[in-house]
């Protein structure tokens, strides 16, 4: 249609002449060569992505190559073409001893805002963490639209992180009416489950708020994308919670220390030999706490500590608040003072929680209750020493 209208112009006559010679290499190529057969005026072919395919042409490989040239080399489509060829010959599974090609690598990721990490976390299992900077390479930023705040870019996500499981992929290449055998593959039936409890053990260890925004299944690189072609977008996209709230556009993360990182990780890994299948719904709720916000985020906060409170220390005694003071002082206490400490804060703490639950009937509950900040700011610090204990 473009060549219809325009052929007779001489921008477009010294536009096709040097596109020309490049479709006709492009053509050359043996993967694309048997997508479009032997009719030479065929510029049309589909490729397979996963689970999906789309129709491309070689003007739009053209394109690809174009966006991804190198500005200022001597020879900017050379790397851009190394790339594509290299995709179009990607064999389906790695071998262990060939060297990597980030091009192979496609992405499951859990979305989460809460910590800001400054280089990208091996965790064992097929997993990954991986910080902002580097999820741009698969995912877009449009995506996350619905759940985060419209007005931010990439440079104003440092809070934002990805829980990542890496995989193998390889396009096809089918003509119009034959489409090609993609490749056929379904999510990891796990994968939900492993990203949550990894991502309230970091709440839990961190003292953090850590917020899911989204999951996204299947995002080959981006730049893989422009090179074939074809539209870039996730076979599936799971959405969290709006968390548009919690953006700034002045407020600076700090980057959680790496040695911190490795103590939750090793925590994580050892998961099967402590006593974290008991502690894992504790830890989800006190995580659940550090989500809470409101105009009574305070007093949720603070019966949600009191059900981790009961669920860790287990208290069967007539005085609910004295046996959680000794169970709390006997497991975290270094000395005498130290004891007296813990058992003042946590008396205080069950004040608090109990006037929080019969409501504001005279005056000394309701100054009970506007001191559920600082309830919740002591036992937090109980509770998350004596989780991190079990679980050691």
């Amino acid at each position: 249609m473009f060549e219809a209208r325009y052929k007779n112009t001489d921008h477009f006559k010294k536009l096709k002449a040097a596109i020309d010679p490049v479709r006709g290499v492009l053509r050359d190529h043996p993967t694309i060569s048997r997508a479009l057969g032997n009719n030479l005026g065929r510029d049309e072919f589909q490729v397979g992505v996963l689970n999906r395919t789309s129709m491309t042409t070689l003007s739009q490989l053209i394109v690809g190559l174009m966006e991804a040239q190198k500005a200022g080399s001597k020879e900017p489509f050379m790397d851009p073409a190394r790339d594509l060829n290299a995709l179009l010959k990607l064999p389906i599974e790695q071998d262990d001893n060939s060297q990597k090609n980030s091009l192979s690598e496609a992405l499951d990721v859990a979305v989460y805002h809460g910590i800001c990490i400054e280089s990208e976390v091996e965790l064992g299992e097929g997993y990954a963490l991986i910080p902002c900077k580097q999820l741009s390479a698969h995912i877009e930023l449009e995506w996350l639209k619905d759940v985060a705040a419209q007005q931010v870019s990439w440079r104003r996500l440092e809070p934002v992180f990805g829980i990542a499981r890496r995989f193998p992929w390889r396009p096809r290449l089918g003509d119009l009416h034959n489409p090609p055998n993609t490749q056929t593959r379904n999510f990891p039936p796990l994968f939900h489950r492993w990203a949550d409890e990894l991502a309230n053990l970091l709440s839990v260890d961190l003292s953090r708020r850590i917020s899911w925004l989204a999951t996204f299944e299947g995002c080959i690189p981006r730049r893989a994308s422009g090179l074939l072609g074809s539209h870039h977008d996730s076979a599936q996209t799971h959405s969290g919670r709006s968390i548009s709230h919690l953006f700034s556009a002045f407020e600076k993360t700090p980057a959680v220390d790496a040695a911190q990182i490795e103590v939750i990780k090793d925590l994580f890994a050892r998961r099967r030999e402590t006593e974290y299948p008991d502690m894992a719904p504790i830890i989800h709720r006190l995580a659940e706490a550090h989500r809470r916000d409101g105009r009574f985020s305070s007093e949720d906060k603070v019966l949600d500590l009191a059900i981790v409170f009961e669920r860790l220390f287990k208290p069967r005694g007539r005085s609910l608040s004295r046996d959680l003071e000794n169970a709390a002082a006997d497991l975290l206490a270094a000395d005498d003072e130290n004891k007296t400490v813990i058992k003042e804060q946590v008396r205080h703490f069950y004040k608090v929680r109990s006037a929080i639950i019969h409501g504001p009937r005279d005056d000394k509950r309701r100054r009970l209750i506007s001191q559920a900040g600082r309830a919740w700011k002591d036992g937090e610090l109980i509770a998350r020493a004596a989780l991190l204990k079990r679980i050691q």
